[in-house]
């Protein structure tokens, strides 16, 4: 049983009496993340993207920023306290619309163009490592 399965189990109240079953609102307190800077380059066709959710150390990044083709030099990241993430989708606009710490997991809601050109579109964001366990459920590059 996953953790927000027993938490919402426990949060369930049911009266004999009245009848009535009340679900709490939400099981977990979600904190929103805001990236302190952001990138976007692309993978020409037939070259697979990345296929990491984050990394972690220069090295890492240097081969998803080379790999994705991103403008400009490399930035310096103190990755003992930042965490770089990267979405890479077959689309012409691809960004993190929305990050959220559930319980040490960072959850990324990322969106995309309606379109299916012939390249890839990365984009990578930087966020403080502090608090995050997990991204999207799988622990975050080491």
């Amino acid at each position: 049983m996953t953790a927000a399965l027993a938490c919402a189990l426990r949060a369930v109240v049911v009266s004999g009496i009245a009848g009535t079953l009340t679900l709490p609102a939400t099981a977990h307190a979600a904190t929103d993340v805001k990236p302190a800077r952001t990138w976007t380059g692309r993978v020409p066709h037939p070259v697979p993207p990345p296929l990491v959710s984050s990394v972690a150390s220069p090295q890492a990044l240097g081969q998803v920023w080379a790999l994705c083709q991103v403008k400009g030099d490399v930035p310096e990241i103190d990755f003992g306290t930042h965490l770089v993430l990267v979405a890479a989708r077959r689309s012409s606009n691809v960004r993190f619309a929305r990050l959220q710490l559930v319980d040490g997991d960072l959850r990324t809601t990322v969106v995309v163009a309606p379109d299916a050109p012939r390249y890839a579109t990365c984009a990578l964001a930087l966020v403080r490592r502090a608090g995050i366990d997990r991204v999207d459920g799988a622990a975050p590059a080491r």
